[in-house]
């Protein structure tokens, strides 16, 4: 709930304390990456290869994104905001159609997240991406998932 919420804005307000459109855009594609990694769970030959595609395409138009995000129009700011809550809310409901529990999961996953920063701090690579730090621990969601 929005505890979670709260947990996971946190571990971001450490991570990136002053974000910007370059690092914003930098989120997108991690976005775009969970999404690939959706579709490949679901052995979809057609769509990861499709989602790939878009994967290169983003990261080739990186300025773009960064220029598109700093220069957003209020009604676009606010059909994103929507967007995002809305995948929020699926990803959520794709969860529970499948039986899986979602509150354990995403506890888990954020002490995985958490166990990425060295010594308070957020780790990144050459991308500016958040990466797995010396003592991190991948998220164990076989207790998760039923079946």
């Amino acid at each position: 709930g929005a505890g979670m919420i709260e947990r996971i804005l946190q571990w971001f307000r450490v991570a990136v304390p002053a974000p910007d459109a370059g690092s914003a855009s930098v989120q997108v594609g991690c976005h775009f990456e969970e999404v690939l990694e959706m579709a490949e769970s679901l052995g979809d030959e057609e769509l990861r290869c499709s989602l790939l595609a878009a994967a290169a395409g983003y990261k080739a138009r990186l300025d773009w994104c960064v220029d598109a995000l700093a220069n957003l129009r209020p009604q676009d700011r606010v059909a994103l905001c929507d967007a995002l809550c809305d995948q929020i809310v699926t990803a959520v409901g794709v969860g529970y159609m499948l039986g899986f529990d979602m509150q354990a999961a995403m506890a888990e996953v954020m002490r995985s997240n958490e166990s990425k920063f060295e010594y308070g701090a957020a780790v990144f690579n050459d991308s500016g991406k958040i990466a797995k730090g010396r003592f991190y621990t991948p998220p164990d969601l076989s207790g998760c998932v039923g079946g």
